[in-house]
């Protein structure tokens, strides 16, 4: 079991019924969460907020707002993640919570940067949990910073993404979070792989930052199992897959997806999943199997939701059109062109944006 959820585990034990053994079986939702293991996360909210009622205290009602919010965002409800937190948040607030307050906001600028909104109250979030966190819970600082950096990274602004993933290593670190540890190395490769994938969209391949990918995304698949132990692996390997893809080696990238795309899609990574079904359907197809990709590719576009980010509606667009190519189909071929293009362009359009956010605001990393 990872280290987090064992201290946890041992305080639970330890502490007698009330508002602390509430928080603690409150927090052990965001740790499940956060870890992955989506499928004890009903038994785990049952048993929180029956001690949260019990107890009726106020500051353990907010962290399981909190907790609420993560399970939704682990648990393919991101849309709906926000909201038990923006209560959490205000509460703390009222409470003079100030550490729950920046984790908090910390996980509100990580929903709205997931869902691509706009981009300054994602930033408005990130700073204030920075500002907040540095002084009660440097975690929560240390998980805007990197949020910040995957930022930085989309928009290109890679001296300061470099600068804001250190300080939040550092922060990691000190404070002993081996699960925040290995969400940093990961979302590091996890960025490092869009702007592949999007420079190749805009017919500007970069050869070297691919081969930098793929190494980057091994090594954070071995640290995630060694530092977690949990399916965050899994992110790294649909990623690794990804790339294997894009730089032809389906066979390989093949091997990759059938261990990991179903227990991706298990674990809740819907977006994740979608993306790296509809890869895996090209990869059948340039592999011969033909009646295999059309199942796969049929499943990639009957999960893609309208509620998906443009930058993922614009790759799985654009496995589908590849491989409706392979497959012979013209007008199908031309359909999903034509919706990766659409959804390329809002993407260029959302990634000028938050450069312009980013560039507006000072810098929280020397």
């Amino acid at each position: 079991m990872p280290g987090l959820l064992q201290r946890n585990e041992r305080a639970i034990t330890a502490a007698r019924p009330g508002p602390e053994r509430a928080m603690l079986l409150a927090q052990r939702v965001s740790l499940l969460a956060r870890h992955w293991r989506v499928h004890e996360l009903p038994a785990a909210l049952h048993a929180a907020e029956a001690a949260v009622r019990a107890a009726s205290d106020a500051r353990a009602e907010a962290e399981l707002d909190l907790a609420r919010g993560v399970a939704r965002y682990y648990g393919a409800q991101v849309e709906d993640a926000a909201e038990p937190i923006i209560r959490a948040r205000d509460a703390a607030q009222g409470l003079g919570e100030r550490g729950l307050q920046a984790e908090c906001e910390a996980w509100l600028g990580c929903i709205v940067g997931t869902l691509q909104q706009e981009p300054a109250r994602s930033l408005g979030h990130l700073h204030a949990a920075v500002r907040l966190g540095a002084a009660h819970r440097p975690l929560a600082a240390a998980r805007a910073l990197y949020v910040l950096a995957t930022l930085y990274q989309e928009a290109e602004l890679m001296d300061q993404a470099v600068r804001h993933y250190r300080r939040a290593t550092l922060i990691a670190r000190r404070e002993n979070d081996e699960q925040l540890l290995a969400a940093l190395h990961r979302y590091m490769t996890l960025a490092q792989v869009q702007q592949v994938r999007r420079r190749r969209a805009a017919g500007r391949m970069d050869e070297e930052l691919l081969k930098q990918a793929i190494a980057s995304l091994g090594s954070a698949e071995q640290l995630a199992a060694v530092l977690s132990g949990d399916d965050s692996c899994v992110q790294s390997s649909l990623r690794l897959g990804e790339m294997l893809r894009v730089a032809g080696e389906h066979a390989r990238a093949l091997e990759v997806f059938e261990r990991c795309v179903d227990r991706a899609a298990r674990a809740g990574m819907t977006w994740e999943a979608t993306i790296a079904r509809a890869d895996h359907a090209v990869c059948l197809a340039r592999l011969g199997r033909l009646l295999d990709a059309n199942q796969g590719g049929a499943l990639a576009e009957a999960e893609l939701e309208p509620g998906f980010a443009d930058y993922v509606r614009a790759v799985v667009h654009d496995s589908l059109a590849e491989l409706h190519e392979l497959l012979g189909r013209v007008a199908q071929r031309e359909r999903h062109a034509e919706l990766a293009r659409a959804a390329w362009a809002s993407d260029i359009d959302y990634c000028a944006r938050l450069r312009a956010a980013l560039l507006a605001c000072e810098p929280l990393a020397d």
